[in-house]
């Protein structure tokens, strides 16, 4: 997620873009309304919008890493930096709230509602994935948004390389066979067996399509050769576009739906980000002093807000969350702004003192060619 990386610097501006930190606060927002009104017995279906929302958040991890590491990929010190980056933004908090909220479960398995728990050192090592598809469960409720944490380390670990080595002229390609690679592989796990459902929504190479999208934005963007003003009219409708061959598609062809309907959402949020990343006017809303808010505790609030809930519902009320009466959508409700407090909190005392120390590592003013010479002229 990540949906945990900041938003990119604008080259013109030299300044952030706000509006993708308020595009990454309205991404926050629908999973916790998803997971605290729609995804709970007795939940409103309508509110489980937030597996749309886990999309977007690839795509956007795709795009801001893929142009991060081809910006910076010719430093001498590349890797260096980007791996120490990477560990200080991500690790002290996760190792920090995976730790305390496992305990939780472990204490409390009657306010989580939890059938079946993972080791702890499998959370530690992004390796959850692989006991959710042993086990077919998602594990402790309240870790379970971890998956795709553990999908974008696994991401992390291959793309600098991939991205540093390949050629220019040919990433493209590349990228592009990577993500049908996916699509085929889904399409070998649908009905392959009890548990490959799993496998083909928490493995790698299964959503590879959704931050490959992503990272075709980013090299698009850092190559230059795109008329951005002449693809903006559709740009900006592909979100509804997209949507619209998707639950076309569930309806006439339901059994391959769960092949092709991530790409389908994924091209549709691929084209929004592009879109607001070069002014479209539905970008202002995203400066919305909320939605930054929400944008800049991101990280903290995905980790958290499901143990949140959980404890309000459980020291309350003595019960995992449920929506069946009208004191526990008042819980629910009040559950809101205490996982927003929790977040911030965790922002200021944990996430931005790493981040800070993690800028220490500087990039090199050297700079390295990494291709062979011939290849030099595809750079750029």
């Amino acid at each position: 997620m990540s949906h945990i990386e900041r938003a990119p610097v604008d080259q013109a501006a030299g300044s952030r873009l706000p509006a993708l930190e308020g595009l990454r606060g309205m991404m926050t927002l629908l999973v916790v309304l998803s997971h605290f009104f729609g995804e709970l017995p007795h939940g409103l279906s309508a509110l489980m919008f937030g597996w749309v929302a886990v999309d977007m958040f690839f795509v956007m991890s795709g795009y801001l890493i893929g142009k991060l590491i081809l910006e910076k990929k010719d430093h001498a010190n590349f890797f260096l930096v980007f791996y120490v980056r990477r560990c200080l933004r991500i690790l002290p908090l996760y190792v920090l709230v995976t730790g305390i909220v496992w305990t939780l479960v472990e204490m409390l398995p009657a306010w989580t509602d939890t059938p079946v728990q993972f080791p702890l050192w499998s959370y530690l090592s992004f390796t959850q994935t692989f006991f959710m598809i042993d086990q077919g469960s998602i594990g402790a409720h309240w870790l379970a948004p971890t998956w795709t944490l553990a999908v974008e380390e696994h991401f992390y670990l291959v793309i600098p390389a991939v991205l540093v080595f390949t050629p220019m002229r040919r990433l493209a390609g590349w990228l592009i066979g990577a993500a049908l690679v996916a699509v085929a592989l889904r399409a070998i796990l649908t009905g392959a067996g009890p548990n490959a459902e799993y496998a083909s929504l928490v493995l790698l190479p299964a959503r590879a399509d959704i931050l490959v999208l992503g990272l075709l934005g980013a090299v698009a963007m850092v190559r230059g050769v795109v008329d951005w003003a002449r693809w903006m009219i559709w740009l900006r409708a592909s979100p509804l576009i997209a949507l619209v061959a998707t639950f076309t598609l569930q309806m006439l062809t339901p059994t391959p739906f769960p092949v092709f309907s991530p790409t389908l959402v994924a091209i549709g949020c691929a084209g929004y980000l592009l879109a607001i990343v070069h002014g479209a006017p539905e970008a202002k809303v995203y400066h919305s002093p909320i939605l930054r808010f929400l944008g800049t505790n991101s990280y903290c609030i995905y980790l958290t807000h499901m143990p949140v809930l959980g404890l309000m519902h459980g020291g309350l009320l003595g019960a995992a969350p449920d929506l069946a009466t009208p004191v526990q959508g008042l819980v629910s409700l009040a559950a809101l702004p205490v996982a927003l407090l929790v977040g911030w909190g965790l922002t200021k005392l944990v996430e931005e003192p790493a981040m800070h120390y993690g800028r220490r590592w500087r990039w090199s003013d050297r700079l390295v060619t990494r291709q062979p010479t011939h290849l030099a002229p595809e750079l750029g």
